[in-house]
């Protein structure tokens, strides 16, 4: 039989009931046994799994061990001996000579002559002219300065 207090015995036992929760089941475990006692089994379920180990027994993790080794196939290891060795030495220097003479030699100013050398030529040449800018004295603005004055003059004279 269910009073429908389960939920309720749990979060008591636990310490997670608030105060008026925990006052409402200490009064119902007053009038039912049935109660007491799941609250019983509660307790004691807890404080047998606090006092059991977190870790599964060194014998528990060799037989689960051994039962993986001996359904799970491994492959055969990665071996490297002389053979693959030579072979391997063999294909590298192949490779080597065949780059070397196959190579076409391509002329020594052809980078110099090429289109994107002229347009590395002008991004360059503008980097240069604003680093130039920015380090140098405004001396524009006198001219500019000036010619707002002139501006200003002649407004005057017209009106």
């Amino acid at each position: 039989m269910s009073c429908g207090y389960s939920e309720k015995l749990v979060l008591y036992v636990y310490g997670e009931a608030g105060a008026d929760l925990a006052a409402e089941v200490e009064a119902h475990l007053a009038a039912c046994p049935a109660c007491r006692g799941e609250a019983a089994a509660l307790k004691d379920a807890g404080e047998f799994l606090a006092a059991s180990p977190a870790e599964p027994s060194p014998w528990a993790q060799a037989a689960v061990m051994r039962a993986v080794r001996e359904t799970v196939p491994f492959p055969r290891r990665f071996a490297f001996g002389w053979r693959e060795f030579l072979l391997s030495g063999a294909l590298a220097s192949l490779a080597a000579v065949v780059f070397s003479v196959s190579g076409r030699r391509a002329a020594a100013d052809l980078a110099w002559n090429s289109g994107i050398d002229s347009g590395l030529d002008s991004v360059e040449y503008s980097v240069y002219q604003e680093q130039a800018d920015l380090v140098s004295p405004p001396r524009d603005w006198d001219y500019r300065f000036s010619d707002l004055e002139d501006e200003t003059l002649e407004l005057d004279k017209n009106v």
